[in-house]
């Protein structure tokens, strides 16, 4: 999970990798009459989430359903085509037309997960995205969400009925469309539950564990404190920093500077190189704390932390540099 290599003396360079964080999506259509009348509630499914979507979270896009330019699922299109969905698609086949109007607020929901029993901790958001009535007729097969009308899309899939069939939805001229989003951000430990690893230094494997912190990450409802690996923060010793060192008992020290190394389209996971100069950090280290996303507050949004089981000793002369890895895939 850890990889450290030393290449002087005084520098002490390591790449850190997090566990991986997954990312989902669920639909539920609706048509209705202005007189408040539902003429079709569907069943709830699943989207793909497409390559292309995954390349979106390496620049600081987040997955919550609302109008906002960083968000990966602002809109949502709809369209006639029949193909069946594939993580390399780019958009709908046969697009048809696309809102970013919506029924209803966000509802927030998470779940801290069950340890010992392999159901991790999530975090999702809900919302109804509204066609108004008129304004997408005729007879719809497909449907994904994009950062843009049309554009830059997250996910695709076909309408499915009870059974996960393909099915069509006629949309008369005097009806409209809704559709439910679900969009989850899972990780792969529950809150508390600890994975053992290891620290490769000098060549000598030296144990370590990483536990999956709750706090405000998991109950918050601000939107904006969610976007993806992209976003490296403010300062990078301040509260945005990224990655803390700590002892045992001290408190957590940022790094000196922090930097985005550019990102790959198929990779699926973005470094940030960090360092502590010498005199930032001096002592027994002993635990890593770091975030995956964006966050307004380091303390309440820490999501993994990291303990050697034997502490490093860092001299007030030596540099540490670090890389941390944040990858990312689909449910």
């Amino acid at each position: 999970m850890y990889q450290v290599k030393n290449i002087l003396p005084d520098i002490k360079p390591r790449v850190i990798r997090l566990p991986e964080i997954k990312v989902g999506c669920m639909f539920r259509a609706q048509k209705y009459r202005s007189d408040g009348t539902i003429t079709y509630q569907g069943p709830w499914f699943k989207n793909t989430v497409l390559n292309v979507g995954l390349d979106q979270l390496a620049e600081a896009y987040n997955i919550v359903p609302y109008d906002n330019s960083r968000s990966a699922i602002r809109y949502l299109n709809v369209g006639t085509g029949t193909t069946e969905p594939a993580v390399t698609q780019t958009g709908l086949a046969t697009w048809l037309a696309a809102t970013n109007s919506f029924y209803d607020s966000i509802a927030h929901d998470y779940s801290v997960g069950d340890v010992g029993t392999s159901t991790p901790c999530y975090k999702s958001w809900q919302a109804t995205y509204e066609f108004a009535i008129g304004n997408c007729t005729g007879n719809l097969t497909e449907l994904g969400l994009s950062n843009a009308s049309n554009s830059t899309y997250y996910n695709r899939q076909l309408f499915r009925d009870e059974l996960g069939d393909p099915t069509t939805i006629t949309v008369l001229s005097d009806e409209g469309l809704r559709v439910t989003v679900k969009s989850i951000m899972y990780s792969t430990l529950a809150v508390d539950e600890t994975a053992d690893g290891t620290f490769d230094l000098d060549s000598v494997s030296t144990a370590a564990t990483t536990t999956q912190l709750g706090g405000n990450w998991l109950t918050s409802t601000s939107s904006y404190n969610y976007n993806m690996p992209g976003y490296v923060g403010g300062s990078a010793g301040g509260s945005n920093g990224v990655v803390r060192l700590a002892t045992a008992i001290s408190a957590f020290t940022g790094p000196t500077s922090a930097s985005m190394q550019t990102y790959t389209a198929g990779n699926f996971y973005r470094d940030t190189d960090l360092t502590w100069s010498p005199g930032t950090f001096v002592g027994d280290w002993k635990k890593i704390r770091t975030y995956f996303f964006y966050a307004a507050s380091f303390s309440s949004y820490a999501v993994f932390e990291i303990e050697l089981t034997t502490a490093e000793t860092i001299l007030d002369t030596e540099e540490i540099t670090m890389t941390l890895r944040r990858s990312w895939g689909r449910v």
